[in-house]
């Protein structure tokens, strides 16, 4: 993850180029991983940091806090946030790097919310500050082509149990954008500041994207997502507004992009193949809606499992459902 320099140096650049929000202030960095967020807290000018991290990983951040002199700033406590006692009653900053695939497939968004509403000082600033959620519809004969057909007929075999779970799963991997022939739409807006635990799970956000083209058949849909730092704790990201084509000004506010338009990431896009039992899709012309509505839905067993619904009408076409899980 260090090497995702989308990911990392956006956390960087927005330390950086904003040292007087760190100057003098303390900072709570949750699931800390290797330092390096809190790292650049302190070279910002943070007065304290606080590391935490509740895996082994946190022994090997500590070596780097100490092997970069910042011992004297930096604490790090093994822990969960929701058990662990810190050494301050609040904080001034949280800043995690809690996004997962999807943004919320084995996310610790939880706990981030949970340190929000027990540390964080009223005024208090979350980094990142916003997310966005975003579907697009999907084409892509050629992939079609390789991972499924292909398996009907192998050397003269019928092998289709291989890909038994294609549908079922929701994929990761690098959509390119040619596979993608609309606008993206937005179906849910995160703001960590007000954020609550509820709204992580979901039944009909609303979705409606317009085709670009005409394509020979819908295959899926891709999702990715949007992340926002702004410098001011009750900052407000527009409805509409993209990670690709945001205006950074003086480096006050930055963002980025999983998406298939943007550089590649390690979170990638996640993939939702549709199942039309043998069937072939109907051709989508320029112009017509694919609109509907997805859910995202915690495993009780798991909570950092999803299954995620989606229904969806194309229009003058077809109407359908469809689930899919990521475990």
């Amino acid at each position: 993850m260090l090497k995702d320099t989308v990911r990392t140096e956006s956390y960087r650049d927005f330390i950086y180029e904003n040292k007087h929000l760190f100057e003098g202030k303390t900072v709570l960095d949750v699931g800390c991983g290797t330092g390096i967020l809190s790292m650049f807290c302190a070279r910002a000018g943070a007065a304290k940091v606080i590391a935490v991290d509740n895996s082994d990983i946190i022994n090997f951040a500590r070596e780097n806090v100490y092997r970069n002199g910042m011992e004297k700033t930096i604490s790090c406590l093994r822990g969960k946030i929701e058990e662990v006692v810190l050494p301050v009653k609040k904080v001034d900053i949280i800043v995690s790097e809690w996004m997962g695939y999807c943004l919320l497939y084995e996310a610790m968004l939880d706990s981030v919310l949970w340190a929000r509403d027990h540390y964080l000082t009223p005024d208090g600033l979350m980094i990142p500050s916003h997310c966005t959620l975003r579907i697009a519809p999907m084409t892509d004969a050629e992939y079609i082509e390789d991972h499924i057909h292909h398996w009907k007929n192998v050397y003269g075999f019928d092998m289709i149990s291989m890909y038994k779970d294609i549908y079922n799963d929701v994929m990761i991997r690098e959509v390119q954008d040619f596979a993608v022939p609309a606008e993206s739409a937005p179906f849910l807006r995160l703001s960590l500041k007000t954020t609550t635990t509820d709204e992580l799970t979901f039944a009909t956000q609303a979705f409606s994207c317009e085709l670009k083209v005409d394509i020979e058949a819908l295959d899926g849909f891709v999702m990715w997502f949007d992340t926002f730092f702004l410098t001011t704790p009750d900052g407000q990201v527009p409805a509409e507004a993209k990670a690709e084509d945001y205006v950074r000004e003086g480096g006050e506010s930055i963002a980025f992009t999983t998406g298939p338009h943007g550089k590649r990431t390690h979170w990638q896009q996640g993939v939702l193949l549709i199942d039309y039992r043998g069937k072939q899709s109907d051709p989508v012309k320029k112009g017509q809606v694919v609109s509907g509505s997805i859910g995202y839905e915690k495993r009780k067993d798991d909570n950092r499992a999803l299954d995620i619904k989606l229904h969806w009408r194309v229009e003058g076409n077809h109407e359908k459902n469809q689930s899919w899980s990521m475990r």
